[in-house]
């Protein structure tokens, strides 16, 4: 099935054969991986790439995540920035055509992203444009309050939604994708994410990479999978069963 068909009805009988699923999940980490799973089968016609991503303290990572993270930070000069509690936004959960795609552990380049201040993720233009369009400042990550991202997205899913994957820019006309080679060789057309909060002000991001053109409207009809998400998994994060 293609996206651009989907409807309120087909994302409420994805959810009805998502959540017994999710219901059985050890983790938050299984879980993420069968929504990605349900999100690439349903809709193969169109999906590319299913992920799902989570905010979680860098003191929490395994030791992997907090390899990956300390070299990223490294790279760009601000590993000093990355403290315990520094919220990292971590693959949990990924699906798609290549193989290497259906297990976050095989990912090369986006293992976790430390949002370690508002200068470093402004850099990052995929994922300043993210928390952008969920209404909060980029200003919020210098100061991490967790009750800023409850007060502002915890009560609703937001939309992070690209019309054209391969000419969308932003202010300083940076590509939001900046990963051009990934969109021209798979033929991505448009990329929304829906995203949600937890009460522990952990954010959670499910994003799909489509290789047709997806209307906002069709995008929006997604919001509300990402609150039955965040209500089924609500249990395995106050747990800390976050990873397998």
């Amino acid at each position: 099935m293609k996206l651009s068909d989907a409807t309120s009805m087909t994302v409420s009988s994805l959810w009805a054969d998502l959540e017994e699923k999710i219901q059985k999940a050890g983790s938050l980490e299984e879980a993420s991986q069968e929504l990605a799973a349900s999100l690439h089968r349903k809709f193969e016609e169109s999906a590319v790439l299913a992920r799902v991503f989570v905010t979680v303290p860098y003191e929490s990572l395994p030791s992997a995540n907090r390899n990956f993270v300390e070299n990223l930070a490294d790279s760009a000069g601000a590993k000093s920035g990355v403290r315990p509690a520094t919220p990292v936004l971590s693959l949990i959960g990924t699906f798609g055509q290549e193989s290497n795609w259906q297990d976050r552990r095989k990912s090369e380049g986006h293992v976790g992203i430390p949002l370690i201040s508002s200068a470093f993720v402004d850099a990052i233009p995929m994922i300043s444009r993210l928390i952008k369009e969920l209404g909060l400042a980029l200003e919020w990550v210098d100061s991490h309050d967790t009750e800023k991202i409850v007060e502002t997205i915890g009560s609703k899913a937001g939309l992070f939604y690209v019309e054209d994957a391969a000419s969308a820019t932003d202010s300083e006309g940076r590509k939001i994708i900046a990963a051009q080679d990934f969109v021209s060789d798979h033929n991505v057309k448009s990329v929304f994410g829906t995203a949600g909060a937890y009460s522990s002000g952990q954010l959670a991001v499910a994003v799909v990479f489509c290789r047709d053109t997806v209307s906002r409207s069709v995008a929006e009809l997604f919001l509300p999978l990402t609150d039955l998400f965040k209500a089924g998994t609500t249990a395995l994060v106050e747990s800390g069963k976050v990873f397998a």
